[in-house]
């Protein structure tokens, strides 16, 4: 799975992040990667209908009722948000938060990546069985040198870990990928897909570097 992560950055209008989900569907279509968008959560429920799965980038733990300010996943499901990214490292939640979301997600059927920093922190949380694990090493999130050159054990590692566990929790890495060597190199490693963000949001020609990372994706490992 090839994870786009939008963030907050403002450089991109809402008409252009609409033109984006667009275009990552095409480029879906036409490689045959399995491609998700976490757009800014402004832009959710106009996005929630659109040809690739859109994601939430937090979600909290608590349900529908009097609790005011909180991304309730009940509530995500209903405007057709197909799931949600969970303890991202630039939006840390508690544990205890964490092993009560998850297993709601499970129960509405909605897609639950939870991010992790370490290898450690990946098996303990593999235990709750989200979808996905995702691990990135927060000192590489931004920089352009990407974890499957820079910490390349921390894939191998995690994945390793989580085959000994025998969990139907699958690892995606992220931090520093910017192009289609990275992806082939982490999908060596064994992870079964990446979660970007500026490297493909910021970039000059994001749509080019979309069908660079989607067909990565789906080409043969490195």
């Amino acid at each position: 799975m090839l994870l786009v992560n939008c963030k907050n950055y403002t450089g991109m209008s809402d008409d252009a992040i609409r033109g984006f989900v667009d275009g990552a569907g095409q480029v879906a279509r036409s490689s045959g990667a399995q491609i998700a968008v976490a757009p800014p959560q402004h832009m959710l429920k106009w996005l929630a209908r659109s040809d690739v799965a859109i994601l939430a980038q937090h979600v909290d733990s608590a349900g529908a009722g009097s609790t005011t300010g909180y991304m309730v996943p009940e509530l995500l499901k209903r405007s057709g948000v197909a799931g949600a990214i969970i303890n991202h490292s630039e939006h840390r939640i508690p544990f205890d938060d964490i092993s009560d979301i998850v297993p709601e997600m499970r129960k509405l059927e909605m897609v639950s990546v939870l991010c992790t920093r370490t290898v450690a922190e990946t098996l303990e949380y593999a235990r709750l069985e989200p979808d996905y694990v995702a691990i990135e090493p927060p000192e590489l999130i931004g920089t352009g040198r990407s974890i499957s050159t820079h910490q390349p054990t921390l894939i191998s590692d995690a994945c390793g870990g989580l085959a000994e566990m025998g969990t139907r929790t699958k690892l995606l890495c992220g931090a520093g990928i910017v192009n289609g060597q990275d992806v082939r190199a982490a999908r060596g490693l064994g992870a079964v897909g990446v979660l970007v963000a500026s490297g493909v949001v910021k970039a000059a020609e994001p749509a080019s570097v979309l069908e660079e990372l989607a067909g990565a994706c789906v080409g043969p490992d490195a």
